[in-house]
């Protein structure tokens, strides 16, 4: 919409001014992508949904980009493409722990950056 009233700019000044005061821009939340992982089984190479993905801080209090809180740890559960996302992490080292029954516990580290996206690509084995 504001491509369509500069075009008007010169030729109707008021209407131009009105619009640019009364315009609001509206924030949706959409954040950077800090970690981008996917998660399958070891054997098949397919795709495995509902992994419990848990990030810990290490030596600290979970932080997102936009506050801190005082939970240990975030967690996400994979999709059902095996995928997840996590958007505004803090930068830091973070412990990241795969759970899904009837597999073995994974334990990995990764290393956050900020305006850098991190990727996971985990195999988990059957027990």
């Amino acid at each position: 919409m504001d491509a369509a009233v500069e075009i008007v700019r010169l030729t109707q000044v008021d209407f131009y001014n009105g619009y640019k005061s009364a315009r609001k821009v509206i924030d949706t939340g959409s954040g950077s992508l800090s970690v981008k992982g996917i998660v399958a089984d070891a054997q098949t190479g397919l795709p495995l949904k509902g992994v419990t993905v848990s990030f810990a801080l290490e030596g600290g209090m979970m932080k997102t980009v936009a506050a801190t809180t005082t939970d240990p740890e975030l967690v996400k559960k994979t999709a059902e493409k095996g995928g997840f996302n996590v958007k505004n992490l803090a930068s830091g080292t973070y412990q990241v722990t795969l759970k899904k029954v009837g597999y073995a516990d994974q334990v990995i580290t990764v290393n956050v950056n900020d305006g850098e996206m991190s990727l996971i690509d985990v195999r988990l084995d059957k027990q």
